[in-house]
């Protein structure tokens, strides 16, 4: 397993001895969008949280930060699906 991609074989040993009714949660308030098949071996995971794009500048500054999602629930978007104004994503 590397450090963003897991088989379903290591999923399922990971999973083994649960029951079906067993609930799923992930950290940082995401929540399950769908399973996309993007190749013939490999799945991705989506949430119905957007990823933000961040801006070189703000990586640099911010080397720690890999990834940001957006709460889609104030959010003002134009008929393209994209956001009408940026989103303020700041780090203390």
């Amino acid at each position: 397993m590397s450090d963003n991609t897991i088989t379903v074989g290591e999923l399922r040993e990971h999973l083994n001895g649960l029951s079906d009714d067993t609930k799923i949660s992930f950290a940082g308030g995401l929540s399950f969008y769908r399973f996309k098949l993007i190749a013939d071996d490999e799945v991705f995971l989506e949430f119905n949280e957007p990823q933000a794009f961040l801006e070189p500048s703000f990586k640099k500054k911010n080397p720690n930060v890999k990834v940001a999602f957006i709460g889609i629930d104030d959010v003002a978007w134009d008929e393209d699906g994209i956001t009408a104004e940026p989103i303020n994503v700041s780090v203390r």
